[in-house]
């Protein structure tokens, strides 16, 4: 039997808009100051991290003319940063969240040829389509008439990213910037839809999606390589979802800091905020710690929110089914549940039984790796590289230093295949 084991991937995200963020927590630090992500891109790079992920967000989330307590204001543009932390790192990938319905390509191809040569092969590009957000969405900060489909900003998208690639190689004797030499900044997608999978498939080098278990997510791996070789595509594609994580000293205290948390994050503002994307309903009077609403959703609103999920349940008939049943066999109120089932939380324990977790998953071909996405930002991130990435490194499944210096040798590194865990 062969003692080959798969080499764990690890990105880092630093969040913008989401509920399960603590910025509330008293060790939370600035959404928007410098310091803040130099210090979580240095910690990732210190873990040996294949690359920190910043996101966008083009809209401000409200919900019934007031702004969600989650929502960020002056979000700072996550290429601007990154060129910061171009210089403030050495190693680590620097990826970038960029849509393509709301820019141009020109624009996109040069300010990323910009990065990869700042940070000497270190760039990479996560491409987005954006959509409508419940709220106020992306279209009403530039022009409301330039939303489309989904299937049709599919179809742009793929034209995008085929004329930026056309503006690196130089294709274009008129384009006002030196080609990109040597590789191309990498190209992450999260593919969830059919076209999202599509699009991954035919162009990305990192899939920032998958499923909430095991099973699921090896079913999407499969899909997506599928669907790859279906393409022509016989390079190697790393897919990696989002994770967040709990750890103590013993599970128990894992436990408990779990319930904080939860408890912490899901305040009942925004708890109706979360049930009326799905519900579709003015639910402002709504008592969020009594029971489920016994109506059903508006169903048209309801398929509008699944289809745009990434890595969630498309069926929104069977998601309410689902909700209600755990509501109903746990006895939880609404504000209960939505802490449950829209948590982040999906490894809790001791560091060496994330680990493990981890380790679980990527050798049964459900994940290549994971974009660790702390709770508490930017401390989080020490955590988890000061006592989950050793456990890793004992298990014989992470790197002990970095081979390459560009992001894509970081995503072909195999180092970790065929070597012996430290213990044995």
């Amino acid at each position: 039997m062969s003692n080959a084991r798969r080499q764990v991937h690890l990105g880092a995200f630093y969040p913008n808009d989401n509920h399960h963020t603590l910025w509330s927590h008293p060790d939370a630090g600035s959404q928007i100051e410098f310091d803040a992500f130099r210090h979580f891109a240095r910690s990732a790079e210190r873990g040996l991290f294949d690359f920190v992920f910043l996101a966008e967000a083009n809209w401000l989330q409200e919900h019934r003319g007031r702004v969600i307590d989650h929502a960020i204001l002056d979000k700072p543009d996550p290429l601007t940063v990154l060129a910061g932390l171009a210089a403030e790192t050495e190693r680590i990938g620097l990826v970038a969240t960029v849509g393509t319905t709301f820019t141009d390509s020109y624009d996109v191809a040069r300010r990323l040829a910009a990065l990869q040569h700042l940070s000497g092969g270190r760039a990479g590009w996560n491409v987005v389509t954006s959509h409508t957000s419940f709220g106020i969405g992306a279209s009403t900060n530039f022009r409301p008439d330039r939303m489309v489909a989904h299937a049709d900003r599919y179809r742009q998208a793929d034209a995008f990213i085929r004329e930026v690639g056309r503006l690196w190689s130089g294709a274009d004797p008129d384009a006002a910037f030196a080609p990109v030499t040597g590789a191309r900044p990498a190209i992450v997608q999260a593919g969830g839809s059919a076209e999202g999978r599509d699009l991954a498939a035919t162009h990305a080098d990192v899939v920032f999606a998958g499923r909430r278990s095991i099973e699921e997510s090896r079913a999407f791996c499969a899909d997506i390589r599928s669907r790859r070789r279906a393409v022509g595509r016989d390079d190697e594609i790393v897919i990696m979802p989002s994770t967040a994580f709990v750890l103590g000293d013993t599970p128990a205290e894992a436990a408990e800091r779990l319930r904080e948390w939860r408890a912490l994050e899901m305040t009942p503002r925004v708890a109706a905020f979360l049930l009326e994307e799905v519900w579709g309903h003015d639910l402002s009077d709504f008592d969020v710690d009594g029971p489920l609403p016994s109506f059903d959703p508006d169903w048209d609103h309801a398929y509008a929110f699944t289809r745009g999920q990434v890595g969630g349940e498309r069926d929104a008939r069977v998601l309410v089914a689902e909700w209600r049943r755990v509501a109903e066999e746990r006895s939880l109120s609404t504000r209960e549940l939505l802490s449950v089932v829209r948590a982040r939380r999906d490894f809790v324990g001791t560091p060496k039984q994330v680990a493990d977790q981890i380790n679980l998953w990527v050798q049964t071909e459900a994940a290549d790796g994971f974009v660790v996405n702390p709770s508490v930002v930017p401390s989080g991130m020490d955590d988890f590289v000061n006592s989950v990435v050793p456990e890793l490194q004992e298990l014989g499944v992470f790197r002990d230093s970095y081979s390459g210096s560009s992001l894509i040798e970081h995503l072909h590194q195999k180092t970790a295949e065929g070597r012996e865990p430290r213990h044995e």
